[in-house]
């Protein structure tokens, strides 16, 4: 009888050890039931297993992708291990420590798979070998503009981590910091392996740049515009008026010196006959008139002052004239402006 000797390569071998570990992973590791779960499972173990075989071979760069995509399709805690080991011989290593802490903080059920908790082990002393290894910055931003723009090597930094340390790989890095109305800052470093650095960010306003509203054009000083800080016209409009309620009153006046001395030959001993009545009524109505004329008029000059005290000066680009006109019955305001 001829005796049959089966010889397996080291990848068809890896392949074979590792199967059971990720069919574990199908059983162990509640996921939400769906119809192709099957489907999801047995394809995330062959990539599993295919990704362990290059990681195994110090192939990271390509094993990492096939990794990739069996944690997307089932989780699994020596996937995930693996994986992140991968990331951080990449240089990955705020992205692998970051997997691995997930891994470690991860309740694993009491019947675990032998090979999730040596998993788990191995998330555990990679992490305590390369947190040191951790390089981080802290960027300070001052200067003439607001809410700043941060990428770092071109991918954008949440507004909240400026001013904070941030967890960043070793190695070389573009910084660049926008902010609207201000020139862009861009620097290169390189951090070493556990070194953590301050970037002083100063923004200069750009003069060249559509000013915003309180922002001074050329310094960057802040500064109320003509439209917040109010001109003299609010002052010569009550003036005005105030011109126009002394007319009134004025007129009013007038009116009643009229009817009055008309009513003075009607009227002996202060009684006026019926058919005086007429005139005396109009006398009363404009006397009433000129009165809350006279008010109003100095109730505006007395708006108009305080308005004129506490306007801005002109700087002499500006002229503004004003004349207040008088009639009999009636009254106006004329001027350029």
């Amino acid at each position: 009888m001829k005796r049959r000797v089966f010889c397996l390569s080291k990848t068809k071998l890896l392949a074979l050890v590792l199967a059971p570990a990720f069919f574990a992973g199908g059983v162990l590791v509640a996921r939400p039931a769906r119809a192709d779960e099957a489907a999801d499972v047995a394809m995330a173990r062959t990539l599993g297993v295919e990704g362990f075989v290059l990681a195994e071979g110090g192939n990271c760069k390509e094993a990492i992708g096939k990794l990739e995509k069996a944690e997307k399709l089932h989780h699994a805690p020596t996937t995930a291990t693996r994986l992140g080991e991968c990331e951080i011989d990449r240089g990955l290593l705020v992205a692998g420590t970051e997997r691995l802490q997930r891994v470690v903080h991860e309740p694993l059920p009491p019947n675990a798979h032998p090979a999730f908790v040596s998993a788990v082990a191995r998330a555990r002393a990679t992490l305590d070998a390369t947190l040191p290894r951790l390089a981080s910055i802290r960027t300070q931003v001052s200067g003439a503009c607001t809410s700043p723009t941060l990428t770092v090597d071109g991918e954008s930094v949440s507004e909240a981590a400026i001013g904070a340390e941030r967890h960043i790989d070793p190695g070389a890095h573009r910084l660049r910091v926008t902010a609207t109305g201000c020139y862009p800052f861009e620097a290169s470093l390189h951090l070493a392996e556990g070194q953590s650095k301050v970037v002083e960010v100063v923004l200069r306003a750009d003069p060249s740049a559509a000013p915003r509203a309180g922002l001074h054009p050329a310094s960057g000083e802040v500064r109320r515009d003509d439209s917040e800080r109010g001109t003299i016209v609010p002052a010569l409009v009550a003036f005005g008026l105030g011109a126009i309620g002394a007319g009134v009153g004025i007129a009013g006046g007038v009116v009643v010196a009229s009817s009055t001395s008309s009513l003075e030959g009607a009227c002996e001993n202060k009684v006026c006959p019926p058919a005086a009545s007429a005139d005396l009524d109009r006398a009363k109505t404009w006397a009433t008139v000129s009165t809350v004329g006279f008010v109003a008029a100095g109730a505006l000059a007395a708006t108009g002052l305080t308005l004129l005290l506490i306007s801005p000066k002109t700087d002499g680009k500006q002229t503004m004239r004003a004349q207040a006109t008088f009639g009999l019955g009636s009254a106006g305001l004329s001027g350029q402006f």
